[in-house]
């Protein structure tokens, strides 16, 4: 095992030693590296002083290797082939990363922005393994705090809740029922409706079940939730089938609205709004290939609030 406390070699000493050796001259090996003969000497005299040994004979007509010199010449050319490939290898993994990076990303997101953000890296960075995990609020930010994902997507509900320039996202949240549901024939719909039709809403814990269980009390009302759902794509199944509600962003059911299975109604007083944010794990370093899919996904992001916007007139879709 290496001492760590023993000189250690310097790569500079290495490759004036092969200039030197290849020229034969001390001079032609310091003007073909760009530097004064004595600082050539100096990087040399360096090298023999840490091995114990000289390297060159020094004649008047310029140098020549000693046998301990000729013997360790391949192992220095070797040397520095390696520490050009390191270079050359951290260069090429830079300008085209590679390697798994995690996503923690949030139901209503998922259908949107995987596919988009996917066929982007595919284009792209096609060496960039994506895992994509989908989960409510709390569970990504679990999974950020313990390094389960590189990069998470989470919601929130309460206005000002983080700093606005720190959103990436913002959308209205819709009563979402089967089209023709009476529940939707007015708009918009006031809180108090709401309680009197049957609901399917994430499961506890949930931000956006905690903001409504917070102004359902401040007003005294109740919700009427048939069905709690750990999964977007339950809630929307059982919202296709069933006479039920769910309160979802329109791109959570943007294919759904413009085939006309589902339609859906603005709420108001209160106004729901989620406001998403992407954020990073603080448990190990980004890599490469996480800072290349974090600028992907926040690209994506910023080009999906046009079209959760454009859900801001949903009469259009029945």
């Amino acid at each position: 095992m290496h001492d760590l406390d023993s000189p250690m070699l310097d790569l500079r000493n290495i490759r004036c030693f092969v200039v030197a050796a290849e020229h034969g001259s001390l001079s032609s090996a310091a003007s073909a590296l760009g530097i004064a003969q004595s600082a050539l000497s100096r990087q040399v005299s360096q090298l023999e002083s840490l091995l114990g040994c000289r390297l060159f004979h020094r004649t008047g007509r310029g140098v020549s290797l000693t046998e301990i010199g000729q013997s360790i010449l391949p192992r220095a050319h070797a040397m520095l082939q390696a520490a050009g490939q390191l270079v050359d290898d951290v260069l090429a993994q830079r300008n085209h990363p590679a390697g798994s990076v995690t996503i923690g990303v949030l139901p209503g997101l998922s259908r949107p922005l995987m596919s988009r953000v996917l066929k982007r890296l595919l284009a792209a960075y096609p060496d960039i393994r994506l895992k994509a995990v989908e989960a409510y609020s709390g569970e990504v930010e679990n999974m950020l705090a313990d390094g389960r994902a590189d990069i998470g997507i989470f919601n929130r509900y309460r206005p000002m809740q983080r700093q606005a320039r720190e959103a990436v996202f913002s959308a209205p949240l819709y009563l979402v029922g089967r089209t023709g549901a009476l529940a939707l024939a007015r708009q918009p719909v006031r809180l108090a409706a709401m309680t009197r039709v049957p609901l399917v809403l994430p499961a506890r814990p949930n931000g956006m079940r905690s903001y409504l269980d917070e102004v359902c009390n401040r007003r005294g009302l109740k919700l009427n939730v048939v069905l709690e759902a750990t999964s977007g794509t339950l809630i929307r199944e059982v919202v296709l089938n069933c006479e039920v509600y769910s309160l979802l962003p329109y791109h959570a059911v943007a294919d759904e609205i413009r085939a006309g299975t589902l339609a859906m109604a603005s709420i108001k007083d209160p106004v729901l709004r989620q406001t998403a944010f992407v954020d990073t794990t603080r448990k190990h370093p980004l890599s490469n290939a996480s800072r290349a899919v974090l600028k992907v996904v926040l690209e994506e992001m910023r080009a999906l609030e046009t079209v959760a916007e454009s859900g801001a007139h949903p009469h259009a879709f029945f």
